[in-house]
């Protein structure tokens, strides 16, 4: 039986660190480039993007039991929307609680008057990979490039919308 989760979009104080939590959880066992110069990246992403001040930036997050246990997030780039931050701990992946969280993140993009939306990742995250390929973004740029820790493979993924 599935535990009942509940999704909130609202910004709340703190919510950086959350975030930066959640990818610490949700990356600690992809492996050793995913120690903390890639926390202190996504900590600078997240207060670079600055969510509460972006008209058509939004924030999902994932709350399970008092606990939170995933994010996804739009921000607003102009003429289209980045999709930024798509995690979850372990123990959620395979409940459909990505999928929720995806199709919030879609629905608000889709109501923005954006072009396109994009996504960055790297090699390595397959079942991410796939999700995105399901959800009609496709392979833009694939290359070596310097990363967080050191060299490694960039991606980026576009969708019209």
């Amino acid at each position: 039986m599935t535990k009942a989760f509940h999704i909130r979009s609202d910004w709340r104080e703190g919510d950086v660190e959350r975030i930066v939590d959640l990818h610490r959880r949700g990356y600690e066992q992809e492996g050793g480039h995913y120690g903390a110069d890639f926390l202190d990246h996504v900590r600078h992403t997240v207060e670079e993007a600055d969510i509460p001040s972006r008209s058509g930036s939004c924030v999902w997050f994932v709350e399970m039991d008092g606990e939170t246990v995933g994010c996804a997030a739009v921000v607003d780039r102009g003429k289209e929307g980045q999709l930024r931050w798509v995690v979850l701990t372990p123990e959620t992946r395979g409940l459909g609680i990505g999928g929720k969280l995806l199709d919030a993140a879609m629905k608000h993009a889709g109501a923005q008057d954006w072009q396109s939306i994009y996504l960055e990742t790297t090699d390595g995250l397959e079942a991410s990979m796939a999700l995105y390929k399901r959800l009609g973004f496709e392979v833009e740029i694939a290359e070596d490039r310097p990363l967080w820790h050191g060299g490694g493979r960039f991606i980026q993924m576009r969708k019209a919308l």
